[in-house]
């Protein structure tokens, strides 16, 4: 199989984007996904960005996320950041971009060489909007999660697509990804965050 795609990451999400704006998504897309994000495997990455037609009118382009399990996520702030920089550098030469996403359209502003801002929009932490369960209906700001015997203090939010944050006092000592990765505390498009 021969495929034509750019690596690019945006604070360490790093994805495949491939360029479906005439071909469309590919049919076997979340296969492909799971295939070619599998890392010391293959190309390795968080997952494929299709960087697609747009579909909203004025619109420069559409971005659809495939994470690595083939899962489709709503939206990355990274993975939207790479996408504005490569519709610029693929002759949508504009300071300001708007971009589709299944979680709405973005505004993204370019302040600099490979330097862009996106504007996520409103953010939530009720439990519905992200979603959690079994963590109470308030919203989910420095609430108890037990995970491996140990109680994390988290905030969990969601921007589009769901966040668990939590402040490690040294990040050396235990490994919130793996926690993260092993427990399926999904964040941040498939990875855990710390703070």
């Amino acid at each position: 199989m021969k495929l034509s795609f750019t690596k690019m990451q945006g604070c360490a999400n790093d994805y495949i984007y491939l360029d479906c704006r005439a071909s469309g998504v590919p049919a076997d897309i979340a296969a492909l996904a799971q295939r070619l994000s599998a890392r010391h495997f293959s190309v390795g990455a968080d997952g494929i960005i299709c960087i697609c037609a747009p579909v909203t009118p004025g619109a420069d382009g559409r971005m659809r996320i495939f994470n690595a399990d083939g899962s489709e996520a709503q939206m990355c702030g990274n993975g939207v950041r790479c996408v504005a920089e490569w519709l610029y550098t693929h002759g949508v030469e504009k300071p300001v971009l708007t971009i589709d996403t299944n979680s709405g359209v973005k505004r993204i502003t370019r302040q600099g060489a490979q330097l862009w801002q996106v504007e996520m929009g409103a953010y939530s932490t009720l439990p519905a909007d992200l979603p959690a369960i079994h963590m109470g209906e308030g919203p989910l700001v420095d609430q108890p999660l037990t995970v491996e015997g140990k109680v994390w203090k988290v905030t969990c939010i969601s921007v589009g697509n769901p966040h668990c944050v939590t402040v490690v006092e040294d990040k050396k000592v235990y490994d919130i990804l793996i926690v993260g990765e092993q427990h399926k505390v999904r964040c941040q498009c498939g990875r855990a965050a710390a703070a």
